[in-house]
């Protein structure tokens, strides 16, 4: 069957004819994409309770509207105002979004920062956890230009790579430094509690395809498995067992809907012993079996 479209700004994908490369809203190169807005694409690439995996990471600027939204297993409010940094191999699913939502996005692929950036962005941009901030006038103000700049300079008949590399550089180094005087205003520090959790919630998203124990990720983080499974109950309300199962039901639905592997073929890539036991597992968590979910 055909898989859904996601709404994705994957590089690969975007070479497909039945999409426009370049348009008035956006432009894609093999190293590069950038949307100046999602209004006017197809409506058929939003789809809200439709988990995806993004394989370049997302920097967005919401314009208009407001949307909940799941990235890594963790939930966000996301409206006007506010800018996204999604790193690579994030799961986001859109679980609800108003008619009017309407945001920009700059997708980076991996060879475009230039050597010296990349280095020095890797742990930041790269850190497999989501930057969400609500930024104040004066810094919308100061991204916009950034996004139009960067737009203009793709307009140009030649792809100025060296131009590009180092706008998208300065962007992120402007962001950086954004969170962080945020994070100095901010009076209340993570606690020790909530940095164990989001350290295990970015190993979840890492190892749950292949690795289902609360040993493992509480050998990982050093910790016994009695004290992250009281740890994360008390901190999320959910047990580290329910969180993996979550990110494994995510996974689930992805191959599902964008890929072309058959339910076997899923059940194995996913490390279950057999197709059986995944449709009991699917089931049990959705509500439907795999192929009912497909046909949805």
């Amino acid at each position: 069957m055909e898989k859904n479209k996601p709404l994705d700004l994957n590089l690969e994908q975007l070479k497909d004819k039945t999409l426009a490369r370049h348009n008035e809203y956006r432009f894609i190169h093999p190293d590069f994409g950038i949307a100046i807005s999602f209004a006017g694409l197809e409506s058929y690439l939003v789809n809200s309770e439709q988990p995806y995996r993004t394989k370049e990471g997302r920097i967005m600027r919401v314009l208009k509207g407001s949307a909940r939204v799941s990235i890594n297993l963790i939930e966000y409010d996301i409206c006007q105002g506010m800018v996204v940094v999604a790193p690579p191999n994030s799961i986001v699913q859109i679980i609800q979004f108003t008619p009017e939502y309407d945001f920009q996005a700059i997708v980076p692929g991996s060879n475009i920062l230039s050597a010296t950036a990349k280095e020095d962005l890797t742990e930041y941009f790269y850190l497999k956890r989501s930057i969400v901030l609500h930024l104040t006038d004066a810094e919308w103000k100061e991204m916009g230009m950034y996004f139009s700049l960067i737009w203009k300079t793709v307009q140009e008949s030649t792809f100025r790579r060296e131009i590009i590399q180092h706008l998208l550089a300065a962007l992120l180094y402007n962001i950086r430094y954004i969170q962080k005087r945020y994070q100095k205003t901010v009076t209340e520090q993570p606690s020790h509690q909530e940095e164990i959790f989001r350290r295990f919630i970015a190993l979840v998203n890492e190892h749950s395809k292949s690795e289902r124990t609360v040993g493992f990720y509480a050998d990982k983080l050093c910790l016994t498995p009695r004290y992250l499974n009281t740890v994360i109950r008390q901190t999320s309300r959910q047990t580290v067992m329910e969180w993996i199962n979550q990110a494994v039901i995510l996974e689930a639905q992805v191959l599902l809907k964008h890929s072309d592997l058959l339910v076997y073929q899923i059940a194995d890539e996913l490390h279950f012993p057999n197709p059986s036991f995944f449709c009991k597992f699917f089931k049990k968590r959705t509500g439907m079996t795999p192929q009912e979910y497909q046909k949805k």
